[in-house]
């Protein structure tokens, strides 16, 4: 049974970005996966520290916080979604701050061969009435996927200024189920 997980970035609880991941694991789970979500705000992961120039060597001087074990139910998933808000052209601090953290194992096994072939998403809420604001947050997400040699599956955007209003856009909450779907099929080929 494939499994995914969701970075949620947003500190907002019951907010959009919320919504919208609620949607995509329905949708995982129409398919016969299943999968959770990791509220980022909730857990206690620094920002990263020195890591030094060479790249074997590097050591994660903050490995006693919660990045370790995210870092492992994340490995442990077939399917990595992040769930972010556009906040000022980029992710969430919170999650970029998880993100950073990879570069203490830019060459670990750990993180190199966990990461490959994992099936990358991504859920947006954004308050810009730009449709293409969505890629703020995106373009880097679809680096980090080709970096890896991980699939693309695509992305959910959404306009949505006030906390919930994602709820009255149906159109969004379907995409994405949908996208929960594509992501399980992907991860079944």
């Amino acid at each position: 049974m494939p499994a995914a997980i969701i970075l949620i970035g947003s500190p907002r609880k019951g907010g959009n970005t919320e919504l919208l991941a609620d949607a995509f694991l329905e949708g995982v789970r129409e398919a016969g996966g299943d999968g959770e979500k990791i509220f980022v705000d909730d857990l206690n992961i620094h920002p990263i520290g020195p890591v030094g120039d060479v790249l074997s060597e590097r050591v994660d001087v903050h490995a006693d916080d919660d990045f370790l074990p995210t870092l492992e139910r994340v490995l442990a998933a077939d399917i990595l979604v992040f769930g972010a808000p556009v906040y000022w052209q980029g992710l969430p601090a919170q999650l970029k701050a998880f993100v950073d953290r990879w570069s203490c194992y830019y060459v670990n096994p750990l993180l190199v061969d966990g990461m490959k072939g994992k099936i990358f998403a991504a859920l947006v809420a954004h308050g810009a009435p730009d449709p293409h604001h969505h890629k703020w947050v995106t373009d880097p997400i679809q680096v980090w996927a080709a970096h890896f040699e991980a699939p693309w599956a695509g992305h959910v955007s959404v306009v949505a200024q006030k906390q919930g209003l994602v709820a009255s856009k149906p159109e969004a909450l379907a995409a994405a189920r949908e996208l929960g779907k594509k992501c399980v099929e992907m991860a079944q080929a």
